[in-house]
């Protein structure tokens, strides 16, 4: 997931987005983004949950259909597919998104 979605059906969750926001503040802060990572154990409904999150960092080839310039063919089939796409502009080093892992306890 991502604070920047392309898909609408991978929007972050709200435990998720305080992880995402809280990756961004540790990068700001000067923290490798290679190396964040949380976990906890939350109860959800009355029931324990194991949720895990690792930063995914914007890689070089990620900017051929992530960056600011983006080719006007691959431009032409996001328009397409994802026409409320949120998932452009991002630099080499950016937080891209986050896995994420739920799992009952």
């Amino acid at each position: 997931t991502s604070l920047k979605v392309r898909n609408p059906n991978n929007e972050p969750d709200a435990w998720e987005r305080k992880v995402l926001e809280s990756f961004e503040q540790r990068k700001q802060q000067g923290e490798d983004v290679k190396k964040m990572e949380f976990a906890e154990v939350v109860t959800v409904d009355g029931k324990q949950e194991f949720r895990y999150m690792k930063a995914i960092p914007t890689g070089k080839v990620c900017l051929q259909c992530h960056g600011a310039q983006i080719k006007p063919e691959v431009e032409a089939v996001l328009k397409q597919e994802y026409p409320r796409d949120q998932a452009r502009g991002f630099r080499q080093g950016d937080i891209r998104g986050a896995f994420t892992i739920t799992r009952p306890r």
